[in-house]
């Protein structure tokens, strides 16, 4: 701009001469002016083009300053609901505590009573825990003496039970053995009608009686020594506590040759007396002639049946041996070996006996001819008539 004015003035003084002689420094000062020119013109662009971007700016200035304004409206607005609520808020907020004092004091009232409650509880425990302590301590007591007095009865079971015995034969006119003249050594022994009738004493070896039937059953099945004595009766008693009847619920064990009757040591008495009865009458010889030959009839026919299936169960067995001689020794040795894996995996088991079970006759019957339609329908010949003569024929004893 210096430049500029400087040449203005020049322009405005300058003369004829200076013109003539100082055009050079006047060309010089228009080159300066002229640079001067476009670096203000340069200078004015770049104003514009700032003050441009200033009003861009500047707009998007006023638009974020009239955003801001409708946010802090809305800001202000929000802070009116806000201030509501948070009086709202505060007077809830007053009532709840309000709630929670009342609470409080409810629960430490609750709790004081809980506490004089449980105080009571254990208290009530405690006594109810110490009174039934005292009624098991009794109890255990009473259980105890009662126990302890049926083991002094069981001890004295057997002795007790000799002098009752001794006492009701000597009342009854009984004879009481002390030794008998067989062997073995039973507790008791009376005789009737020239017969020892054995009665023993029998009681449990400890306080559970659970095991006392078992032990009753396998002495009743040891009881078999006595009756294999000369002048022995088939019936033998058992006596046993009167306060363990109530544990049993078998009182007669029945074998083949004998029986053995469970008795209490109260019925000592009436059990004499009934056997006393057999001096009163001699069985036998209230027999009428014809009931002592149909006696011996039944019981001939019977050791003639079982003498019979003795022979035929001899032959039978005789040609079981032979056939499975005749197997071992006829047959190929690998058939042989099969045979034998068969007959180690074959298992015949004969229907079990049980002495507490009898065996109807109807039954027998009734498998009897279900084995004659099975034998009939294969062709096999079981005609009983034929089967009688035949088998009827062979002599049964040697000549």
């Amino acid at each position: 701009m210096n430049t500029i004015k400087i040449l203005l003035q020049e322009v405005n003084s300058i003369g004829f001469w200076g013109r003539l002689f100082g055009w050079r420094r006047i060309k010089k000062m228009l080159a300066e002016s002229f640079s001067e020119l476009q670096m203000l013109i340069d200078n004015r662009d770049q104003h514009q083009y700032d003050l441009e971007l200033c009003r861009r700016e500047l707009n998007q200035t006023q638009m974020l300053y009239q955003a801001s304004a409708r946010r802090v409206t809305d800001l202000e607005r929000d802070k009116d609901v806000f201030e509501v609520q948070l009086r709202e808020l505060r007077e809830k907020l007053r009532e709840k505590d309000k709630d929670i004092l009342e609470l409080k004091k409810d629960i430490e009232s609750k709790s004081d009573q809980q506490s004089q409650s449980i105080q009571m509880l254990h208290a009530f425990k405690n006594e109810v825990m110490e009174e039934r302590r005292r009624e098991r301590e009794a109890k255990q007591a009473e259980e105890l003496a009662k126990l302890e007095n049926q083991r002094e009865t069981w001890k004295r079971h057997e002795n007790e039970t000799k002098e009752r015995l001794k006492s009701v034969c000597q009342k009854h006119t009984i004879e009481y053995v002390e030794e008998v003249p067989f062997k073995g050594d039973p507790d008791n022994a009376i005789r009737i009608c020239e017969e020892f009738i054995l009665l023993d004493s029998k009681s449990p070896f400890g306080d559970d009686l659970s095991n006392f039937p078992s032990y009753l059953k396998s002495q009743a099945d040891k009881a078999v020594k006595y009756t294999k004595q000369k002048g022995v009766k088939k019936d033998i008693y058992f006596v046993v506590p009167s306060n363990t009847i109530e544990h049993l619920e078998q009182f007669v064990y029945p074998h083949a040759d004998y029986d053995v009757y469970i008795i209490a040591a109260d019925a000592i008495e009436p059990v004499l007396l009934s056997l006393k009865k057999i001096e009163e009458y001699e069985f036998a010889e209230e027999l009428t002639p014809d009931q002592r030959a149909n006696i011996c009839r039944v019981i001939g026919r019977f050791a003639h049946l079982a003498k019979r299936r003795i022979q035929v169960d001899n032959f039978f067995a005789t040609q079981s041996i032979e056939l499975a001689y005749t197997c071992e020794n006829y047959l190929p040795a690998d058939i042989m070996e099969q045979v034998k894996d068969y007959e180690r995996s074959e298992k015949l088991n004969p229907p079990m006996e049980r002495r507490t079970k009898s065996i109807p006759i109807a039954e027998i019957e009734k498998d009897t001819k279900k084995v004659k339609r099975e034998a009939e329908g294969r062709g096999v010949l079981i005609d009983p008539q034929v089967l009688s003569d035949n088998i009827g024929g062979l002599p049964l004893h040697r000549e």
